[in-house]
């Protein structure tokens, strides 16, 4: 009996393999998704409240003076300037490094020679925190954003690159043998068996990666910049501007949770055999 390429569908495979829990009722998801936030928030604001009465506004100001310095932020145009700066930075760095962190993972989690040569190199940098490297990046290109922007790559790279050749490395050798059976070509094999069997791991990597992107844009901009979101932090924290330091805060963890948000959504309408069981 001859069989076509067409037949493989690692996608599906991969998912009949997989327990299907029941599916939630409606009013069990709208507890999840809506009420239990809220609860958590409500609590967390309660207890901000009554601690806020206790301490020096300097310490811990009230939710609505940070409310109010939130507001205060944008109607002068404070935070919507920070916040463009910050985001070109952003996205330009994470692009950089998911793209670059993608292709070296597959590359070094295809092929034992390249994880042999790299491997010893991207582990001890991996290793090495990032903040030492920022004197590095001023000497050279300088306090630009091309400083700031290699920092978002480099914090994005390695946990992209790390689960991708995770991924690769973990695909069922099955799914090899049969490719190879069938007459696949080193590129059809890698296309349509081992880069859809390793999706899962690359979105976890890349999850991970959005995320720090948002802390290595903050780093960046408090350690090498007089612009965005990072320099405000440290212009409100040196001056003891507590309700608009924590408006900043929650400004970027707007961002990060955004992308994180992002990146869910395009895994879910284009990967969704991907997140079976969530």
């Amino acid at each position: 009996m001859s069989l076509k390429v067409s037949e493989i569908n690692v996608n599906e495979d991969l998912a009949s393999r997989m327990p299907k829990p029941p599916k939630p009722s409606i009013s069990q998801r709208s507890w999840t998704i809506v009420v239990a936030p809220l609860v958590v928030v409500a609590i967390i604001a309660t207890a901000w409240e009554i601690a806020a009465s206790f301490v020096s506004p300097v310490l811990i100001p009230k939710p609505q003076q940070v409310a109010s310095d939130f507001m205060t932020l944008f109607r002068a145009g404070t935070a919507q300037a920070a916040l463009s700066i910050s985001i070109r930075e952003l996205y330009i760095g994470l692009v950089i490094g998911l793209v670059a962190g993608i292709l070296l993972g597959m590359l070094i989690g295809r092929y034992s020679m390249a994880e042999g040569i790299l491997g010893p190199f991207i582990n001890s940098a991996n290793a090495t925190p990032l903040n030492v490297l920022i004197p590095l990046l001023i000497l050279w290109v300088g306090i630009s954003s091309k400083a700031r922007i290699l920092f978002v790559v480099l914090i994005t790279f390695f946990p992209v690159l790390l689960n991708t050749a995770g991924g690769l490395r973990n695909v069922s050798r099955g799914y090899v043998e049969v490719g190879r059976t069938m007459g696949l070509s080193e590129r059809q094999l890698v296309r349509k068996v081992i880069l859809p069997a390793s999706v899962p791991y690359i979105f976890a990597g890349v999850r991970i990666g959005v995320a720090l992107a948002v802390i290595g844009m903050i780093v960046g901009e408090m350690e090498v910049s007089n612009v965005g979101l990072g320099y405000l932090l440290n212009f409100y924290g040196e001056g003891f501007q507590t309700g608009r330091l924590l408006a900043l805060v929650f400004l970027a963890s707007l961002v990060g949770v955004f992308n994180v948000t992002v990146v869910r959504l395009i895994q879910r309408r284009f990967f969704k055999w991907t997140l079976v069981g969530r």
